[in-house]
């Protein structure tokens, strides 16, 4: 078993939708107290990235990144 080795490093490695990054309103929900401003539609946007994390499950210990390709090994790497 991989936990029980101690020269084996297990992980695990996952990556979420496209965000895009702007005054957007996220479908119009919003999770705060009050309603943030956000423009009505996703037009023009600028940027979009892509989040990704990986986690150490015997230490707990977690890492998040965000690149703006995720179809590409590349990304992963970078991560």
């Amino acid at each position: 078993m991989a936990d029980a080795d101690e020269h084996t490093l297990r992980i695990s490695i996952d990556t979420k939708a496209t965000v895009h990054v702007g005054d957007y309103s996220r479908g119009g929900r919003s999770r705060g107290v009050e309603a943030v401003k956000a423009l009505d539609h996703d037009m023009c946007m600028k940027e979009k990235l892509v989040p990704a994390g990986i986690l150490e499950p015997v230490g707990g210990e977690s890492f998040l990144f965000f690149g703006t390709n995720y179809k590409t090994s590349d990304f992963m790497v970078d991560g």
